[in-house]
């Protein structure tokens, strides 16, 4: 099955790999450099970008609309959001530097519209997508590449 994964986002890797630009993120406090592409509304890491382009073509041919509407976060953004959470005024947000969206690999995703959970939960983890955070439909992370030791830890939103 891995190889299929591989397979199917290999002949996606021309697109939309133009468009790829530098950014500073983090990962588990820890200052990385990565690449990051547009993915609908948003951006994302690169590899993301073109998995989530894979995965809505495919809910596309199923009905089903897939669309993100928050990607990568810069700390600066991170630490608009953790503010926010911690005087009571917004959503569940980790400290700057432990957000997976700070590493790019992190998609809120519109999980309202139609089908989009139900496909989401059937399919996601065929195309290397899992919700990581409880409680939070709409977090789903890009974790195909070996990278799943995420999901034992504490969620970061």
């Amino acid at each position: 099955m891995r190889w299929i994964i591989a397979a199917v986002i290999g002949t996606a890797l021309g697109a939309g790999t133009a468009s790829a630009r530098p950014a500073q993120g983090y990962r588990a406090g820890q200052k990385i450099d990565l690449e990051v592409a547009s993915c609908g509304d948003a951006v994302c890491e690169v590899r993301t970008a073109r998995a989530f382009r894979v995965m809505a073509r495919a809910a596309s041919k199923d009905g089903v609309d897939l669309a993100v509407r928050s990607g990568f976060r810069s700390r600066t953004k991170q630490a608009a959001l953790y503010k926010a959470y911690r005087k009571g005024e917004g959503n569940l947000a980790a400290a700057p530097g432990f957000s997976n969206h700070e590493s790019g690999r992190a998609l809120d995703l519109y999980v309202t519209r139609g089908e989009a959970l139900r496909w989401l939960e059937k399919n996601g983890t065929h195309y290397g997508f899992h919700r990581t955070v409880p409680g939070e439909a709409w977090h789903w992370e890009y974790l195909a590449d070996g990278d799943r030791e995420h999901l034992h830890r504490k969620p970061t939103s």
